[in-house]
């Protein structure tokens, strides 16, 4: 069950905190989170349902409104203005853009791969397109930041695209995708074609069949997945059932490469004058202290910012592109102690310190000399129990 409306007032309550709650307006701020969490117990009793069974982000914005402490609200600074509401906006005709652009990646897969100059027009285009959104947003008074569902979701991709080193990624998933099917081709049924999409979906993969096709929707967390990933893809696509290969599905969806590509294509405010300031914890008084203590002090600041959604396992992620280190809302909250927000600014700063290495054709994220840094941190073992904890309560 799916309760409509719940994340857009989540993200309104969240830009509130951040910007404080003026002693006037709490007990109304107070009474309109109580609302929201009554009307959500009350559509689950009505739906013979609990909370703790609603879909992963409904159930996370739950959890943060049922514990929020009211009575510990961050204070709005004297003077400050009173935040306005968020702006939201739909743009028409995304998702069609979405799948025109998916099919001729598909198409042109092999002279994409094999052509530099085939590469650069398609990013042109890619990039044309995002300027076109950008502009859209601006005249209507907004930034990229205010989209809201599907146009969020492919403009965050087509940014992601628009870089050379990404676009060349996604050609190379595609191949890999074709590598996997060409000899499985005997087994399709006759006269079926099979298309692949590798784009921004909710769902890892969905197979739809059409008179003469099969069409493939895969979730853009696959793309550093490796040949046997996507032959379990292909076996999903043509109804070929391997348990095995349903493993190798899952494994890699819960690895680290499948929600740093997630979290890579998540779009950022424009603005960055309070990003990194949070209702409980600050990002800037968090990356001082870990620069002083780890870093003596040496590492250039790179621009800090709270994601825009609740996470249940990956707590932050370091976006070189645009040397951003981005960490979970699901940190800022009282009950995450400073140490834990500083271990996971440390692991994100790392990242930044230590280039991405490939290892038997696959990226290593975490290498041998990562972690021994890693475990440099005084309280390590007790800031991973901690979020152990949290992304089992999360993912309960």
């Amino acid at each position: 069950m799916r309760i409509k409306g719940l994340l857009r007032a989540f993200r309104q309550i969240r830009q509130e905190l951040q910007r404080g709650i003026a002693a006037a307006d709490r007990p109304q701020f107070g009474a309109r989170v109580r609302s929201l969490v009554g009307t959500v117990e009350q559509l689950c009793a009505a739906h013979g349902t609990t909370p703790d069974r609603l879909p992963g982000p409904s159930r996370k914005v739950y959890l943060f409104l049922k514990e929020l402490d009211l009575d510990r609200l961050p204070v709005r600074p004297q003077g400050e203005p009173a935040p306005s509401s968020p702006r939201t906006l739909a743009l028409r005709n995304m998702v069609a853009l979405r799948d025109a652009l998916a099919d001729r990646f598909w198409r042109d897969v092999e002279s994409l791969a094999a052509s530099p100059e085939a590469r650069r027009a398609l990013q042109g285009y890619i990039q044309t397109q995002v300027a076109a959104i950008e502009s859209v947003c601006t005249d209507s008074g907004a930034n990229p930041e205010a989209l809201t569902g599907s146009s969020r979701e492919v403009y965050g991709w087509l940014r992601f695209l628009a870089d050379e080193e990404n676009l060349a990624l996604h050609v190379a998933a595609l191949e890999r995708s074709r590598a996997a099917l060409a000899p499985r081709r005997a087994l399709a049924p006759l006269a079926a074609s099979v298309t692949v999409h590798l784009v921004p979906v909710k769902l890892l993969c969905r197979r739809r069949r059409y008179r003469n096709e099969v069409l493939l929707t895969v979730s853009e967390g696959f793309l550093h997945a490796n040949a046997g990933v996507w032959e379990a893809l292909i076996d999903f696509a043509l109804q070929h059932r391997d348990p095995a290969g349903s493993a190798r599905l899952r494994q890699f969806a819960d690895s680290d490469e499948f929600a740093e590509t997630l979290l890579e294509m998540e779009p950022q405010a424009h603005s960055a004058a309070s990003a990194g300031r949070g209702c409980v914890h600050d990002l800037e008084a968090s990356f001082a202290r870990v620069n002083a203590s780890h870093f003596n002090g040496d590492l250039p600041k790179p621009r800090l910012v709270w994601n825009g959604a609740l996470t249940g396992r990956k707590f932050g992620h370091y976006r070189r592109t645009t040397d951003t280190v981005m960490i979970s809302v699901s940190l800022d909250a009282p009950a995450v102690p400073e140490f834990v927000v500083d271990y996971v600014m440390y692991h994100e700063l790392l990242h930044k310190k230590h280039r991405i290495q490939m290892v038997n054709g696959r990226r290593s994220i975490h290498t041998p000399s990562f972690r021994a840094e890693e475990r440099r941190f005084a309280r390590w073992a007790e800031a991973e129990a901690l979020l152990q904890a949290l992304a089992q309560k999360h993912s309960a």
